[in-house]
């Protein structure tokens, strides 16, 4: 359980493959493999067979180098034999990535799809990974593997299908074909496979439903289908498989209703992923009942009826997805009893009501903030309070229905994101909190009615990056305290009744987007307004009644990197400084709907 709640600390959309930037070319074995340093001098035979394997490769990077005939093939990097120097475990694995940034896949070693390995007859263990296979089927003769017990074939670049010969590798127990393009149906010989443990088969393109045979998997415990293109109703046979923890079906096409009896013959899951289907129908009540479960994804299916506050009883749950359906009904107030969520996504959804305020029991532990995304739905009342125990969380519930005052103990947050609501007043409707320093990282209320002047609190955020306040009936000044805010690089306060002289702060500030478009400012552009902004690089002051000439040192005072300069609609008169020239990075200028003359300088 340990391992999986590791993995699932960031979410399906959130786990990352990290891979080291080096040419890995490892041996696993697996516990019944024999020890290389009591092994005899391997089988001429098998020796032959990985020679044959070498033939058919392009090895520009030398992975096989130590694969040479006439040598102890049981030394070889990759190749393990038992006692009697037969080959039992083989591992080749090809470079991953390219150096440098973005990654890229290597294809630089490539070759046929190793036929000759279907004579290792005492092989038990096989990975091959990262080789191009060049669409190539796999080999039939891998169905004479009889003794293998692990097979992984992970980004190959296999073709065709998976052959039925697999079927008869009874001893089979994990199972891992990922990331090839096999756009045919599975098997149904592969039912035979009874000892499987962990079945890993996604990014294949298998195409069909999946045989009910299956449901002779009994000894799996792990089974992952995901990223296909299988079909067909949500498999009712999988209620046979009780010793499942993990069952991944993200992203294929089944439909029909998750069973309602899905908890009373899987009891053991720890995570239940079925994302980016065709579902439908509700979910089941009886999902509270499995008392084991991480994380459980239901997220982007066609799911409706209301959320069952049964949920709040999985107090092991770390990651609930419940976004991009069609559910209805209200939060239920149960959900705050998961003290050990750290992901709550329900956005996209109809749901109505207001936010429970015993949300704010989801704290956060030593290292995992709280992620709470209910945006896109019909929320209304106002923002509890108590949302400020997420201390360093994410809060987003853009586009609903709130109203009320922006609740100030949420700057013990890291990000929150109230867009296209209807809030009001950023008055302080309770003290600040006691910190004297808060570690939120962006604040977005933008698209709301708020009314007022904007708040001398904004700047106790010293760690704010961006703000977004515009589309709202702020008036009056700019806080000189809110743009001197050390990490501040992006400050929008476009579309407000602000009425005001462009600012000025004295002690320079460190924005690098200001957008103060359609606020009303009028008065002069001076030298000292672009020197008191030297990391500017897009400004947007178009729609208001500015006037009066531009700066003649505007190419010199103005950060040289200026990539967007926009001043259209405005009163600005004379001509256009011939400095302008200097801000070789412009890719943006638009000096429209003014009453300047003369001609516009060349820029570069």
């Amino acid at each position: 359980m340990a391992a999986l709640r590791s993995e699932l600390r960031n979410g399906s959309q959130w786990l990352v493959y990290y891979y080291s930037l080096v040419l890995i070319v490892a041996s696993t074995s697996l516990s019944t493999v024999g020890c290389n340093a009591a092994a005899a001098a391997c089988r001429a035979g098998d020796r032959q067979a990985l020679l044959s394997f070498k033939e058919g490769f392009n090895d520009s990077r030398n992975i096989l180098a130590t694969w040479v005939n006439g040598t102890d093939c049981c030394g070889w990097v990759g190749v393990e034999c038992d006692s009697s120097g037969r080959v039992v475990s083989l591992t080749v694995q090809g470079p991953i990535f390219d150096n440098g940034l973005p990654f890229v896949r290597k294809s630089s070693f490539f070759g046929k799809a190793g036929a000759s390995l279907g004579s290792l007859a005492a092989l038990q263990a096989l990975e091959l990974s990262f080789v191009n296979f060049a669409g190539s089927p796999i080999p039939d003769e891998f169905g004479k593997l009889v003794n293998l017990k692990s097979l992984r074939l992970e980004s190959t670049h296999f073709g065709g299908g998976l052959p039925k010969a697999m079927g008869k590798l009874v001893k089979l127990e994990n199972l891992r074909i990922v990331d090839n393009s096999l756009p045919h149906p599975l098997p149904v010989e592969f039912c035979q496979l009874t000892q499987l443990q962990t079945v890993d088969v996604e990014i294949n393109q298998i195409t069909g439903s999946l045989p009910s045979c299956l449901n002779a998997w009994k000894n799996v415990t792990a089974l992952t289908f995901s990223r296909n293109d299988l079909g067909g109703e949500f498999p009712s046979w999988l209620q046979d498989l009780h010793s499942l923890t993990s069952l991944d079906l993200r992203e294929n096409r089944f439909s029909g209703a998750i069973p309602s009896t899905i908890a009373q013959y899987l009891p053991n899951l720890q995570s239940l992923l079925l994302s980016k289907n065709l579902l439908s129908g509700g979910i089941p009540t009886g999902l509270g009942t499995i008392a084991p479960l991480i994380s459980l994804q239901l997220d982007q299916n066609g799911l409706s009826g209301s959320i069952p506050p049964s949920l709040g009883d999985l107090h092991q749950l770390f990651i609930l997805d419940l976004s991009n359906n069609h559910l209805t009904g209200s939060i239920p107030r149960e959900l705050g009893k998961l003290t050990a969520l750290r992901f709550l996504t329900l956005q996209s959804n109809n749901l109505t009501g207001s936010i429970p305020s015993e949300l704010g029991n989801l704290k956060r532990d030593v290292t995992i903030s709280v992620n709470i995304n209910v945006s896109n739905n019909y929320l209304s009342g106002s923002i509890p309070p108590s949302l400020a125990n997420l201390d360093r969380g994410f809060f987003t519930a853009d586009n609903n229905l709130l109203t009320g005052a922006f609740p100030v103990g949420l700057l013990n947050l890291t990000s929150v994101s109230l867009s296209h609501n209807q809030l009001s007043s950023l008055v302080p409707s309770s003290p600040l909190p006691s910190n004297e320093v808060f570690d939120m990282y962006s604040l977005d209320l933008s698209f709301n009615h708020i009314q007022g002047s904007i708040p001398e609190w904004l700047s106790a955020s010293r760690g704010l990056v961006e703000v977004h306040l515009n589309n709202n009936n702020l008036s009056g000044g700019i806080p000189v305290s809110l743009l001197a805010l050390p990490q501040l690089q992006l400050l929008n306060l476009s579309n407000n009744p602000l009425h005001v002289v462009l600012p000025e702060p004295a002690s320079g500030s460190g924005v690098t987007t200001l957008d103060l478009q359609s606020t009303g400012l009028h008065g002069q552009i001076t030298s000292k307004f672009f020197s008191s902004f030297p990391s500017l690089f897009k400004l947007f002051l178009q729609n208001n009644h500015l006037s009066g000439q531009l700066p003649s040192d505007i190419g010199s005072v103005a950060n040289v990197r200026l990539s967007a300069l926009d001043l259209a609609y405005n009163n600005l008169t004379g001509n256009v400084p011939t400095s302008i020239r200097k801000l070789k990075f412009l890719k943006l200028l638009d000096l429209s709907h003014n009453q300047f003359t003369g001609n516009v300088p060349h820029l570069p």
